[in-house]
């Protein structure tokens, strides 16, 4: 079944795994001075944005994962 949330329109172009991904993202955390609280402010990626299959272990940028119908949104 195609990713419909976070995931949306992206597989793997090696495997065509729908996922999991491990993809290099920003947030933004509460730093302690014995560490980070549990709580960020959501991850956010962009298309150029490092990925890697957790199937195949495949690596690329997230616009390699992107089907052709959906990388314009």
């Amino acid at each position: 079944m195609p990713n419909e949330n976070c995931l949306y329109g992206m597989a793997c172009p090696e495997c065509e795994s729908e996922g999991p991904f491990q993809i290099e993202c920003k947030a933004t955390f509460t730093v302690y001075d014995d560490g980070t609280g549990l709580e960020y402010d959501g991850p956010e990626w962009d298309d150029d944005s490092h990925c890697s299959c957790m199937t195949c272990t495949f690596e690329g940028r997230v616009h390699n994962f992107k089907n052709e119908d959906t990388s314009a949104s």
